[in-house]
């Protein structure tokens, strides 16, 4: 198996139907939590009902839970969208420590400002940390810490191999145009109406094989994606339905991830077994 990055794109639709702002949080947090136990490296935020407010509601809520709990005060001001911020599933990913700074730890880490030694960089610990290059202010980043003394933290940017989180991208465009933007070699629609993926198994597996980047698209409650690609079905590589004879009339977007994620999660990593 080659794949090297999963996509999941999401409509701002999912949050418009509801006024509730606390019931729109506690859905994108369902979103979050199954994006980062499935390891997808990437969430796209498409409009769907051009509605750009919808848009930057839902990424703010994405990016507010995959950042560290020790940056969150200094990157997001209080506003009334984050209110219900503390109903969030934490995610419990490893760039979200909850353990002191050790050498050889990644972070993330916040620029604060920039000295004629470096740049200084909140990465959680009782001291700001120095990183000898000069970084850009007010800024995410990560780091490995090399140094760890009394008289000073000794960081330099680094990311590990493992899992890191996920990036949040809203494009403020449709589904078709941030398909084109993000560039995926390998696209999956998901839909009630296509074939069973327990009856075409097979065919997946050998389909996205080859994959390095995969993206897996999700309709809103208002719209399904043939609707939502206006009719330019060549988008879509393979289309299935990952909830055969499903017990309920409609599923959500958040429940359709779920559950999606958990079937490819499971194909991935048996391919990856047999090789």
């Amino acid at each position: 198996m080659t794949l090297r990055h999963l996509s999941i794109f999401i409509p701002a639709s999912i949050t418009a139907e509801s006024k509730d702002l606390r019931i729109k949080t506690y859905k994108v947090g369902l979103i979050g939590r199954s994006a980062a136990i499935f390891k997808a490296d990437k969430i796209v935020v498409y409009n769907d009902i051009s509605d750009s407010k919808e848009v930057k509601f839902i990424s703010d809520v994405l990016t507010y839970m995959n950042t560290p709990q020790y940056l969150r005060k200094k990157v997001f001001p209080i506003t009334r969208e984050l209110k219900n911020v503390g109903i969030l599933p934490p995610l419990r990913t490893p760039h979200h420590p909850t353990d002191e700074p050790q050498v050889g730890d990644y972070r993330q880490g916040f620029t604060v400002k920039r000295t004629r030694r470096g740049t200084m960089v909140d990465i959680g610990a009782d001291r700001l940390a120095l990183c000898r290059e000069k970084l850009s202010i007010n800024k995410i980043f990560s780091f490995r810490i090399v140094k760890l003394s009394k008289e000073h933290i000794l960081i330099e940017p680094d990311k590990p191999d493992s899992y890191w989180g996920y990036e949040v991208l809203s494009t403020y465009k449709d589904l078709y145009e941030s398909i084109l933007e993000v560039k995926p070699d390998f696209v999956i629609g998901t839909s009630r109406y296509a074939e069973p993926i327990t009856s075409i198994l097979d065919e997946v597996k050998h389909k996205i094989k080859d994959a390095k980047h995969l993206a897996i698209l999700f309709g809103g409650p208002y719209s399904g994606l043939h609707e939502l690609i206006q009719g330019r079905k060549n988008i879509i590589d393979l289309e299935v339905n990952t909830v055969p004879s499903q017990g309920t009339a409609t599923i959500r977007t958040e429940e359709a991830v779920l559950t999606t994620l958990s079937a490819f999660n499971l194909l991935l990593n048996a391919e990856n077994s047999e090789n």
